[in-house]
C-alpha cells in the first residue's frame, strides 16, 4: 500500500503551507494598528468597518491599498521595509467623507505613526479636536462641514509637517492659538464659518508658505493686519464678515500671485482701492469696504478677471470696455 503522506509529500505540504502563511502575515496591518483603528472607528462611530480581514486589502470595504485617493472614502496603506527587510503596512490615510458619523474625534490618530491624512468632511462629528493630535506628523487635516465646538488646541503647532488645515463650517470659538504660527510648511488654512473670536495672531507673519488663507464668516476683531503684505505666496485671500476693520492694508501690493481676492463688509475709516500688483486676479470682491474715489486704472490690465464686485461702496467712474464677458454684480 502507497503511503499517501511520505517524507517529501508531506514537507512539500509544509512548506506550502508556511509559505503561504508567511506571505500573508508579511502583508498584514501590525496589531498595533489594527487595535487603534478598533478604537478610531468606534470613537467616530464607524460601524461597517470588517476586522475579519486586513484593513490594508481590498476587501471588507477598506479601499486600495496603493494610492492615496483623497475623493474616495478608504483607509489607505503603504508598504516598507523594516529593519530586517520584511515587509510591512502602515496606515498612511483615513478619508470618511459625506457618512453620516455622529461620534467624536478620535484622539488615537497618535497611534497610527506613519498617518498622514485625515478628512472627516461634512459628517455629523461633535465635541473638540483633540490636543493629542499635536504628536502626529499629519500632512493634510480637514474636518469641513461638522458639529465641533471649542478652541483650536495651540498643540496643533507642533505638527511640523502639516500642510493643511481645514476646519470651516463648526461651531469652533475662542481666539486663534498664536501656535499655529510654527507651522512653516503650512500652504492652506480655512477657517471661514465658525465662531472665532480675538485679532489674528501677529506670529501668523512666520505662516510664509501659505497659499490659501479663508477667515470669513467669523468675529474677529481688529483691523486687517499689516503682516498680510508678508505672506507673499498667497494665491487666495478671503476676508469676507470676517469682523476685522479697515481699510485695506496698503501692503497688499505686495502679494503678486493673488488670482482670488475677497474682502468684504469692514468697518473704519474710508480709503481708496488698494494698489494691486497681480495680473492674475480671477476674482475681485471688495464689497462694502468703505471704498471711495475713481476705479483704479490697473483694472483695464486684469485680463483674467472674471468675476468683479465692488458694491455697496461710494465709487465712481467706468469699468474698461475690454471686460465684456465680464461678471460685475456692481461698484456703487
Amino acid at each position: 500500500m502507497t503511503n499517501l503522506f511520505s517524507a517529501p509529500s508531506l514537507f512539500s505540504v509544509l512548506v506550502l503551507v508556511c509559505t503561504v502563511h508567511f506571505a500573508a502575515a508579511s502583508t498584514l496591518l501590525p496589531d498595533d494598528e489594527v487595535d487603534a483603528l478598533r478604537e478610531i472607528g468606534k470613537t467616530l462611530q464607524k460601524t461597517d468597518w470588517d476586522f475579519d480581514v486586513d484593513p490594508c486589502g481590498v476587501e471588507g470595504g477598506w479601499g486600495d491599498n496603493k494610492v492615496i485617493d483623497e475623493t474616495s472614502d478608504a483607509v489607505t496603506c503603504q508598504n516598507s521595509s523594516d529593519a530586517n527587510n520584511n515587509t510591512v503596512s502602515h496606515v498612511i490615510s483615513i478619508v470618511l467623507k459625506e457618512q453620516s458619523l455622529g461620534g467624536t474625534l478620535p484622539p488615537q490618530l497618535f497611534r497610527l505613526p506613519s498617518l498622514q491624512n485625515f478628512n472627516v468632511t461634512r459628517n455629523y462629528l461633535n465635541g473638540t479636536i483633540p490636543k493629542e493630535w499635536g504628536s502626529t506628523k499629519l500632512r493634510n487635516i480637514s474636518l469641513l462641514g461638522n458639529r465641533l465646538t471649542g478652541l483650536i488646541p495651540k498643540e496643533l503647532g507642533n505638527i511640523s509637517t502639516l500642510l493643511e488645515l481645514v476646519v470651516e463650517i463648526n461651531q469652533l470659538s475662542g481666539p486663534l492659538p498664536p501656535e499655529l504660527g510654527h507651522l512653516s510648511q503650512l500652504r492652506v488654512l480655512h477657517l471661514t464659518s465658525n465662531n472665532f473670536t480675538g485679532e489674528l495672531p501677529q506670529r501668523f507673519a512666520e505662516l510664509t508658505a501659505l497659499q490659501e488663507l479663508r477667515v470669513g464668516d467669523n468675529q474677529f476683531t481688529g483691523k486687517i493686519p499689516d503682516f498680510i503684505q508678508n505672506l507673499t505666496n498667497l494665491d487666495t485671500l478671503s476676508i469676507q464678515a470676517s469682523g476685522l476693520q479697515g481699510p485695506i492694508p496698503s501692503g497688499i501690493a505686495l502679494l503678486k500671485n493673488l488670482s482670488d481676492l475677497r474682502i468684504s463688509d469692514l468697518d473704519g475709516h474710508e480709503s481708496r482701492v488698494p494698489q494691486l500688483s497681480s495680473t492674475n486676479i480671477e476674482a475681485l470682491i471688495l464689497r462694502s469696504c468703505n471704498l471711495i474715489g475713481e476705479l483704479p486704472g490697473y483694472l483695464a490690465n486684469m485680463t483674467s478677471l472674471k468675476v468683479l464686485d465692488l458694491s455697496f461702496n461710494k465709487l465712481s467712474g467706468q469699468i474698461p470696455d475690454n471686460f465684456s464677458s465680464l461678471v460685475v454684480v456692481d461698484y456703487m
